[in-house]
């Protein structure tokens, strides 16, 4: 590696950090905000890089919780990036420990923003909003792709938290879709027949949606839920309100999964004579790509902290960060936090986004990820090869 010099003396720097980036990850854990509503997050982080001299614009892309962040060199070079998500679930908290990986981020940018005059080029840390998908206007990095904030940015860096280190993980596409159905109220027992029950059309549909399960890709789901289905058993009830989650291998594949599940749709108010509506939103989060150039100087580095990890692998996850992957080269790893076996939303996934194993594999992201960058800003033939493999891999 030719980054090789800096390196003990990055990892010596986030050893001296650990205190500060453990209560920062803390105060977000103790605190959880649902997205679009992380305030004191948002803040917390921006008030951070601040202090260590970065320019930080607050709002980014018209988002009232997302920043951006950037240091510069006088001298040429690369552009980095480094990206935060902070947002939490409803009721359970943080469930999916991104009190962790934000202040990863935050870490590996200060490190990185400390040398960047020798290094050259500019290092941004972006923070963005909203990654669960429970919320309207979800996605925050969307929004900020879409506002030109990765315009120039030759590389981007972003770890999520797991039972187990994976460097490079594949994830697939996805769109929360809602059907609702309005038929007519009247008594149950009085005058049934006059009523149109859209509740009935919603169990129809989920059966259609069942019923074509086996036509389907390997890979390709549609959950749904009955989020409203009447509110007296003696009524027959004239609104009903489904929402999916929708995910596909490929985004050829998710728009064949829309097409089938408008079917199910249409197909269930044709029987019963409802009326219906569907709510597909314009954005979705596209399947990640991890840049296969980058998770190889990831594995170096790695091996050099001894930390166990597997190099590749796919989930039937989805992120936003797999927007990032085709727009620039991006690396996004999932770091161990707690036991194996631990499952993401999950109050067992909460209590080890707290712990010290939390903490742990967070500086364990930061080191590594800080590491990769260094190589990139110091190693022109590493950059070749990873621009190389992005125009190849997003052609």
């Amino acid at each position: 590696m030719l980054g090789e010099k800096y390196l003990e003396k990055i990892f010596a720097r986030l050893d001296s950090m650990k205190g500060e980036m453990a209560e920062m990850s803390r105060i977000i854990w103790e605190n959880p905000e649902i997205g679009n509503e992380e305030f004191m997050a948002c803040e917390l982080l921006c008030s951070k890089l601040e202090k260590e001299g970065f320019e930080v614009e607050r709002g980014a892309a018209n988002l009232k919780t997302a920043f951006h962040a950037s240091k510069k060199s006088s001298k040429p070079g690369p552009k980095v990036a480094f990206v935060a998500e902070y947002d939490a679930l409803p009721e359970i908290g943080h469930a999916c420990g991104h009190n962790l990986f934000s202040v990863a981020a935050i870490g590996a940018g200060i490190v990185i923003g400390e040398i960047i005059e020798e290094l050259g080029g500019e290092i941004v840390v972006m923070g963005s909003p909203a990654e669960e998908g429970v919320v309207e206007n979800y996605g925050g990095k969307i929004y900020l792709i879409e506002e030109g904030y990765f315009e120039g940015v030759d590389a981007c860096f972003t770890f999520h938290s797991e039972d187990e280190t994976v460097i490079e993980r594949s994830l697939v596409t996805s769109i929360n879709i809602q059907a609702e159905f309005t038929g007519r109220a009247v008594h149950a027992g009085g005058s049934p027949e006059k009523g149109i029950n859209a509740l009935t059309a919603g169990m129809l549909t989920m059966n259609n949606v069942n019923g074509m399960r086996q036509h389907s890709y390997h890979g390709d789901v549609i959950n749904g839920i009955l989020t409203e289905g009447g509110i007296v058993p003696n009524t027959i009830p004239d609104y009903c309100k489904l929402s999916f989650s929708v995910r596909a291998m490929s985004k050829k594949n998710l728009q064949r999964m829309i097409e089938m599940l408008k079917r199910c749709v249409e197909a269930g108010a044709l029987v019963t004579g409802c009326e219906y509506k569907m709510n597909i939103p314009k954005r979705n989060y596209d399947d990640t790509l991890s840049n296969h150039q980058l998770g190889l100087v990831m594995a170096e580095v790695l091996d050099k902290l001894g930390i166990v990890y597997k190099q590749a692998d796919h989930r039937n996850y989805a992120w936003d960060a797999g927007n990032i992957s085709y727009v620039c080269p991006v690396l996004a790893s999932y770091f161990k936090i707690g036991p194996a076996g631990i499952i993401c939303h999950t109050p067992e996934f909460k209590e080890a986004a707290g712990s010290e194993e939390g903490v742990s594999g967070m500086m364990d992201g930061a080191k590594g990820m800080a590491a990769t960058a260094i190589e990139f800003f110091v190693n022109p033939d590493l950059r070749d090869r990873v621009k190389a493999e992005f125009i190849e891999t997003v052609r």
